[in-house]
């Protein structure tokens, strides 16, 4: 895959390096080009300075022509306007923005931008190792919220199947995660018995 990466901080030069390093074409933007130095001696992708706001700098760095771009500058109001120029004039269908304020996702969600806001993921995470026992995970996609919760295999549901448990309310079966460590998926039509040491994992949706 082709991927365009704009803004070279700690988090587009971690990006880049960890697309790189999965084998994907990457070129890199920024106006400092003294932050290529984060991407090491092992990066094999290519650089390029410049302004991302001009419009010549994306076609010059392949933006017509990648697959997907990362805009991960720290300016909220560049990332969602290169975000607009990368959909709008280059018709590029992968494009997500990288934003801190929390008040901004919603709004430029409806736009149709996808974007990450690193302030939500953050504190969605401190809340979770504040809040939650360490049987319970939450994931968040976009504005959606998914929260996996284990619960150890009581005595009277060995030998069951896992699809006709009690289960919480609003709960769902996901998986058993046997003793051994495997994990064994639920899917319909299936038939999962528990098994003694079994963990049952659900999953919700919030």
């Amino acid at each position: 895959m082709n991927v365009l990466v704009i803004g070279c901080g700690r988090l587009g030069a971690s990006l880049a390096c960890r697309l790189d390093e999965q084998g994907h074409d990457v070129v890199v933007i920024d106006e400092d080009e003294t932050l290529f130095l984060r991407l090491g001696e092992n990066f094999s992708g290519i650089t390029f300075a410049g302004s991302p706001m001009n419009a010549s700098v994306l076609r010059n760095a392949g933006a017509a022509n990648c697959d997907a771009i990362a805009v991960v500058t720290g300016d909220d109001n560049l990332n969602i306007t290169v975000s607009q120029m990368a959909k709008g004039f280059f018709h590029v269908d992968r494009v997500v923005a990288r934003i801190a304020d929390p008040a901004r996702e919603e709004v430029f969600s409806a736009l149709g931008l996808n974007c990450i806001c690193h302030t939500n993921l953050a504190c969605d995470a401190m809340y979770a190792a504040l809040t939650q026992n360490e049987m319970d995970q939450t994931l968040r996609f976009s504005n959606h919220a998914v929260k996996f919760s284990r619960y150890p295999a009581r005595g009277d549901m060995i030998d069951h199947n896992l699809s006709l448990l009690p289960l919480p309310k609003g709960e769902y079966p996901f998986a058993l995660e046997r003793k051994d460590g495997t994990l064994e998926l639920y899917h319909e039509p299936c038939r999962i018995l528990v098994q003694p040491g079994d963990t049952i994992v659900t999953v919700h949706l919030g």
